[in-house]
């Protein structure tokens, strides 16, 4: 039997680790319904409808209606309490049509006057809970404000008292409901500017219109006492409507589809008998909450309606009762309410009642019902109380559990949130700062919060790789004699044989005989570092992002409970964050110029060896070659001829100072930025925050504005603290409860 009730979207279900199904407004039915037996038919003679006055008291004084009591006053409570905004309580809410005789069933079942109008009437769900267990009537309103204007959920509800009246007040329930649907519709303006409005007043009012809403989620609560009244409790919701805009008919519909939605709502149907069953439009929103139909039940109402002539409705609507048609677990019931005429000359609830029971007893089809168990607003009111009392029993044990269960997730959320400082404003915010610069040096040094020292090393990674595929690509042949031999792969060339000694070709000034001029190499090496730039730029930016977003985690986890602080904070670190790499730029476009010109190493000894590597791996592949050893060329005639000798050495050469090169810058620049970024936003972020904090004439003031705690945070931690008194004070009733 499902409790929790939390903001699902339609049509999910979640479960909690008590196996207790939160509601999710997917209109299953729940087990529980079927667990309970349907209504049962007590036969008795045709004339029996209530039951005698003895056996009622006989009734009332039995330990079942001390059981009944208690339960109605613990179910009270909790609704008090505010238990339906956070478990699936079990509920009855009463649907139907604009003119269904939905306001006439609660009058026959409260026996309050209800407002009454030509148009729409009721706004907003109202909820009745009547108690018997009393001695002298009184009625109680209050509004129930769990969702805001715009209709978002609050979280808390905030129950308003609004008024209450005595027995000599009865006769103006009516009007003092249009008040409170008034304040509910336009809760902009005081709950006092409505508690003295007249009739008159309240009737200009126009709903949908500026500030005032058309329909309001938020609920009406009244508590009737009353000593002939039977223990119930139902939530009243609004008649659906067709003759209105189409914006208030879908608001209308949505309302009262949210409403039945829950697996442990029971849905009261009022059926008018006065148009046919096919065009209910209430009892088709019912079967789309309650496909299989264990939660609802149907309310004939206007029985007085029908012609005798009309035959073959007669015999249509006795089948429907009698649940041959349109079938129902828990079935129908038939009540003929009082119409204008009985109305206006007030009739007291009794006499209503004898005039119902006389219309079933002399009324065909009706008089020939043996069970009479299904007739009149008595019987019906008795058995949905008793239903409902069965319900509320039923779940009490499951609801324990969840309300431990949500005590329990509440106070963990609750001691997860940020501690409200105890410190002076001045230290606490010193201790803080100190903590987050100790934080950041930790972080760039890799001590802690390794995320940025990881995402700084791919970034480094992905330079070498970049910086590597700069390598000349050397084919030590002639591409058109042997396509299909090759070396190794680059973004820089292929050069073959050909290329190389073009290259040397259009680098000779008056170099002697034998001699390869130093700008083919030097022309070369050009084509790669040029590339170098690009690459490096890449890197830089990408490893300032991530210092940056480290920056930002680290000033979230230290400052985010304090908004103004906490901009202050990131404001100031972004700033000496862009000096530094204001600073470092300066230092990496030095690097780069470093590879350009001259071409210089002192690596004497790696080069030599890298450049012999190369030169036996060129000549190696050149000899195996189709046209070795031809002198043919696939380039123009040079003015002085150079051998492929020479190119080879020029390939090798080259080759060799790449990987000189290329090894130092790889680690100059991840050093650089290290260094002049990272390492020197870590050692001046503490002095540059408390060179800004400290300043100006008004510190303490300053300090104290700064460490004012953001206003969500607050509101959430209240929020929290009101949830949990809420819950504790729902457990405490619930322990206190015992049959």
């Amino acid at each position: 039997m499902p409790f929790l009730k939390l903001p699902a979207r339609k049509g999910t279900t979640t479960t909690t680790t008590t196996g207790i199904s939160r509601r999710a407004g997917s209109g299953s039915s729940s087990q529980s319904f079927a667990a309970i037996p349907a209504i049962s038919r007590v036969s008795s003679s045709p004339g029996n409808t209530t039951g005698s006055v003895s056996d009622q008291n006989e009734v009332a004084n039995s330990d079942y209606a001390k059981k009944c009591k208690a339960l109605m006053e613990l179910y009270r409570a909790l609704l008090s309490l505010g238990a339906d905004m956070f478990f699936d309580l079990p509920q009855i809410a009463v649907i139907g049509a604009q003119s269904a005789g939905k306001s006439s069933l609660i009058e026959a079942i409260s026996g309050i006057n209800v407002p009454r109008d030509s148009g729409i009437c009721t706004r907003c769900p109202v909820q009745l809970s009547m108690s018997s267990f009393v001695e002298e009537w009184k009625c109680s309103i209050a509004l129930r404000i769990e969702y805001d204007p715009s209709g978002q959920q609050q979280g808390n509800s905030t129950l308003i008292d609004f008024c209450t009246l005595s027995f000599n007040d009865r006769t103006n329930v009516d009007l003092w409901l249009r008040r409170a649907q008034a304040s509910i519709l336009w809760r902009e303006r005081p709950v006092s500017d409505f508690q003295n409005m007249s009739l008159i007043e309240l009737k200009r009012l126009k709903p949908g219109e500026g500030s005032m809403l058309a329909f309001s989620m938020n609920v009406i609560q009244v508590r009737l006492e009353d000593p002939e009244a039977t223990d119930l409790t139902f939530i009243d919701l609004p008649g659906l409507i067709q003759n209105a805009s189409e914006n208030e008919i879908a608001i209308a519909h949505n309302l009262v589809e949210k409403n039945i939605q829950g697996a442990e709502t029971l849905v009261l149907v009022t059926i008018p008998m006065s148009d046919e069953m096919e065009n209910q439009e209430s009892a088709r929103l019912a079967k789309q909450a309650d496909p299989s139909g264990i939660r609802t039940i149907g309310v004939l109402t206007k029985p007085d309606t029908i012609t005798r002539g009309a035959i073959g409705a007669r015999e249509r609507w006795k089948d429907i009762l009698q649940g041959k048609l349109y079938p129902l677990h828990h079935g129908y019931y038939c009540v003929r309410l009082a119409d204008d005429e009985e109305r206006a000359k007030r009739l007291s609830r009794s006499a209503s009642e004898a005039l119902s029971s006389e219309f079933f007893q002399k009324t065909d089809p009706w008089s020939g019902f043996v069970d009479r168990s299904r007739f009149g607003v008595p019987n019906f009111v008795k058995d949905i109380s008793r239903l409902l009392l069965g319900m509320i029993e039923a779940n009490l044990p499951k609801l324990r559990i969840a309300v431990d269960q949500m005590i329990q997730e509440c106070s963990e959320e609750l001691e997860a949130m940020p501690v409200v400082p105890t410190s002076e404003p001045s230290t606490e915010i010193l201790l803080r700062v100190s903590d987050f610069c100790r934080e950041v040096k930790r972080a760039v040094m890799g001590e802690d919060h390794k995320f940025l020292v990881h995402d700084n090393q791919r970034h480094y990674q992905a330079f070498k790789a970049a910086i590597e595929r700069t390598n000349p690509d050397f084919w030590p042949f002639n591409y058109g004699s042997n396509p299909g031999l090759h070396v190794r792969g680059g973004t820089v060339g292929p050069f073959d044989l050909g290329d190389v000694l073009k290259e040397i070709a259009e680098a000779l000034t008056w170099e002697l005989p034998g001699t390869v001029p130093f700008d083919a190499i030097k022309n070369i090496v050009l084509k790669s570092t040029t590339n170098w730039p690009a690459s490096t730029n890449k890197c830089f930016d990408a490893v300032f992002q991530s210092t940056r977003s480290a920056i930002e985690v680290l000033v979230n986890s230290h400052f985010k409970q304090f908004s103004k602080l906490e901009t202050c904070i990131k404001t100031l670190s972004y700033s000496e964050l862009d000096a530094c790499r204001a600073k470092a730029l300066i230092l990496i476009q030095k690097l780069l110029s470093h590879e350009s010109v001259p071409l210089y190493t002192q690596n004497i000894q790696y080069f030599a060896t890298e450049k012999s590597k190369w030169l036996s791996e060129y000549t190696k592949v050149h000899r195996r070659s189709p046209n070795y050893p031809s002198s043919r060329s696939s380039s123009p005639e040079p003015i002085i001829k150079s051998s492929y000798d020479d190119a080879l050495s020029v390939m090798a050469t080259v080759s060799a100072y790449f990987q000189v090169a290329s090894k130092r810058f790889v680690d100059h620049i991840p050093l650089a930025i290290e260094h002049e970024l990272n390492q020197l936003f870590a050692t001046n972020i503490h002095q540059r925050l408390l060179d800004n904090i400290m300043s100006g004439s008004d510190v303490p003031g300053r300090m104290q504005d700064l460490l004012s705690e953001d206003e969500d945070i607050t509101a959430k931690r209240e929020f929290l603290k009101q949830r949990l008194a809420r819950l504790r004070e729902i457990q405490e009733r619930l322990s206190e409860f015992s049959i």
